[in-house]
This record gives C-alpha cells, structure tokens and sequence, in this order.
C-alpha cells in the first residue's frame, strides 16, 4: 500500500512546472506559479527519480558481517607519523615567533612590509602590540 501511495504522490511532484519572468523592478523571478501578467517563460524541470525503498531482506545484520580482527581497527590515539608532523608544524611555528619577536623588539623607526605589499612605519603602540603578540606564540609553540 505504501508504494503505491508513494508512487502516486511522486507523479505529481514530476509535473512540477516552474516560471522564469522579470518583475517591474528588472528583478528576475522564479516561481511554481505563474506571474499574474502571464508574461513568463515556462523552465522545464528534471525531477530525479526517487529512490526504492529500503527491503528489509536486502539489509545486512550484525550476524553477517565478519568479526573484525584487532588489527584492523583504527588506533584510539593519534598515530606516531601524526605526532611527528604535529611536532614539526610546532617547532616551525616556533622559530616563526621567535623570529618575529626579535624583529618587533630591535625593529626601532624601520619600515616593514604589510601583507598587502605596501610598506608602513608602525607607531610605538603598534609595536608593542606586535611584541605582546609574538610573545604568546613564543609561549604557545616554543616548549620551555
């Protein structure tokens, strides 16, 4: 019964019509219904086809699916090439702040160069900022 409840209903969505028209305010509008003028172009719509249902005859139980070996499942933790990686991403960063740190702190009335190309002269504030800055990554991604 359900099927054919479900077979009805999707032939009417499969004759769903859809318009095209510009409005008077040059606003392009699509819609399931018709504009009241009836100026409007028809689009022809491509409904997909639906899907079958689920048989439940089709669907694997527990039972059937063969018992996985400890081997095969995935480790709990990260793995040693991860940790690896992640150590390599840390101490990078590391020497990236320190780097910026002792750039910002022996910087004095020097031009540097904003990520926009263009070359600016920090106010002392902003130098400061920077320095407070570059000391938290320091903290952050250098190990003490």
């Amino acid at each position: 019964m359900l099927p054919l409840l479900l077979v009805v209903f999707w032939t009417g969505a499969a004759d769903a019509r859809m318009y095209r028209w510009v409005d008077e305010n040059g606003t392009t509008v699509y819609s399931q219904s018709p504009p009241p003028s009836g100026k409007a172009t028809e689009i022809k719509v491509q409904v997909a086809p639906p899907t079958p249902p689920d048989n439940a005859s089709e669907k694997q139980t527990a039972d059937d699916t063969p018992a996985e070996s400890a081997a095969d499942k995935p480790a709990d933790g990260p793995t040693k090439a991860q940790i690896e990686e992640s150590n390599r991403i840390k101490a990078e960063n590391c020497a990236a702040a320190r780097q910026n740190l002792e750039i910002y702190t022996n910087l004095g009335n020097r031009l540097i160069r904003t990520p926009d190309g263009l070359y600016k002269r920090l106010t002392e504030e902003e130098r400061q900022q920077k320095i407070d800055e570059s000391k938290a990554q320091v903290e952050e991604f250098c190990e003490k």
